[in-house]
């Protein structure tokens, strides 16, 4: 099973022909004593080591998930899906941890697990099976919307399952529908692996700041575990700003609103504008998706709220750079003086497979602005910030590379997988021995 399980990964990453398998399966057969088909793959040319420690480590990690689902054998998965429902698959990806479900016209119903995608034993639907699977979750104005705009964007509560952010939307070959499982808890800030600095972020009455990361990086897991806190510690109104509401939190110290887009509001910006009129201490952003609503969110902050925000940027310079190329060059300057007053810090995160092939491990970058980053972002040298965070340790600030580093002497990520989301490569010629060399 092993071996047929390697070879088949070498083929959905089209690192090897059919043809060159088949080869090596011969030389293997006729091996003896019996060889490895990796070794004979590399020892032919068709692949190099690198690929082969790569493949080795999905095929671990596909192995461990064979072994975490027994108590739901493939056969019993394909009896349970078998013309089944949209809900009956979104109980299937919930009772395999799976943080997304992918159905779509012309492929395989697939799960990520782990930041991994694979396949569920089902048969792939044509296009009028998967509208007809998909639009079944519709309201009435959601369908109308669907066929207005060619997608739909909400969130599906689904009693005594969950609640999934969900987007339909039309493709070339017909319609597919992506669900990220939402979390019905909050997981504790404690257990996120997040510098304890991050909490402090929570304690400033006013200024802005910013969560970012690819998507699926845990944004959303780190801004709930934060308004969770001020929840717990803090007397505050906060108002949450959500394309879906994802976490509902329930009121404990502070006072918490929720508006979901476009359902409560028309957009980011206009519910940012409404809600200044209505005496807010803490506003959450969702997403901070264009000019207008960044620019609200820098004045709200400005004027005495504290306002935490997402990007989809990778660390904490780029982040500075994004915000002030949303804007023509003669509101630049403007732009910049009020975000060096305002902002107060970034967190940028990224998840990374785990070394043993359970799970992924927290990397993340951690910016608080200090009179030296707030004068580079004055004078649009936000491309010389790393250098000071490189410098600035002891206030908490910290670089991805020296994190993801981190993580690899800790055991939990490979060399390998730190490396290719590494900045500066050179840092991790020895991570395990930093006075190497300095003698």
């Amino acid at each position: 099973m092993e071996q047929n399980l390697f070879g088949q990964i070498l083929l959905n990453f089209n690192l090897i022909t059919q043809e060159q398998l088949d080869k090596a399966v011969e030389l293997q057969k006729k091996s003896n004593p019996p060889r490895l088909l990796g070794e004979l793959l590399v020892e032919q040319g068709f692949i190099d080591d690198k690929s082969l420690k790569s493949i080795l480590s999905v095929q671990k990690r596909k192995l461990e998930l064979s072994k975490a689902t027994t108590k739901a054998p493939e056969s019993e998965l394909q009896r349970r899906l078998q013309g089944a429902p949209v809900v009956e698959f979104l109980k299937v990806a919930k009772e395999l941890g799976a943080s997304d479900l992918y159905i779509t016209s012309g492929l395989k119903p697939m799960i990520r697990l782990h930041g991994n995608l694979l396949d569920l034993p089902a048969d792939a639907p044509g296009f009028e099976d998967s509208r007809k699977l998909l639009l079944a979750i519709l309201t009435k104005e959601q369908v109308d919307e669907y066929y207005s705009r060619k997608y739909v964007d909400f969130s599906l509560e689904l009693e005594g399952i969950g609640r999934f952010r969900t987007s339909i939307f039309r493709h070339l070959k017909g319609i597919g529908g992506i669900f990220r499982v939402i979390a019905e808890n909050v997981i504790p800030f404690d257990r996120l692996g997040l510098p304890g600095i991050v909490r402090n972020f929570i304690d400033y009455s006013r200024g802005m700041v910013l969560i970012t990361g690819a998507a699926g990086s845990g944004k959303s897991t780190t801004m709930t575990a934060l308004i969770d806190l001020i929840n717990k510690h803090h007397r505050l109104h906060v108002i949450t700003i959500e394309d879906p509401i994802e976490v509902v939190h329930k009121s404990d110290k502070s006072f918490i609103s929720q508006r979901e887009i476009p359902k409560h509001s028309k957009s980011f910006a206009s519910a940012l504008r409404a809600s200044l009129r209505e005496d807010p201490d803490v506003i959450v952003v969702g997403e901070l998706r264009d000019p207008e609503t960044v620019q609200t969110a820098i004045t709200a902050a400005e004027t005495g709220h504290l306002i935490f925000g997402t990007l989809h940027t990778q660390s904490a310079a780029r982040t500075v750079m994004r915000v002030l190329d949303q804007f023509p060059a003669q509101k630049r300057d403007h732009i910049m003086t009020l975000l060096a007053n305002v902002l107060r810090g970034v967190v940028s995160q990224m998840l990374v497979p785990n070394l043993d092939g359970k799970g992924r491990s927290l990397a993340n970058e951690v910016m608080v602005v200090n009179s030296a980053i707030s004068n580079l972002i004055r004078e649009d040298r936000a491309w010389q910030i790393p250098m000071v965070m490189q410098t600035g340790k002891r206030q908490g600030m910290r670089l991805m590379d020296d994190s993801l580093i981190e993580l690899v002497k800790l055991k939990k990520i490979s060399l390998e997988e730190a490396l290719h989301r590494a900045t500066d490569k050179t840092k991790f010629v020895n991570p395990f021995n930093e006075d190497a060399g300095k003698k």
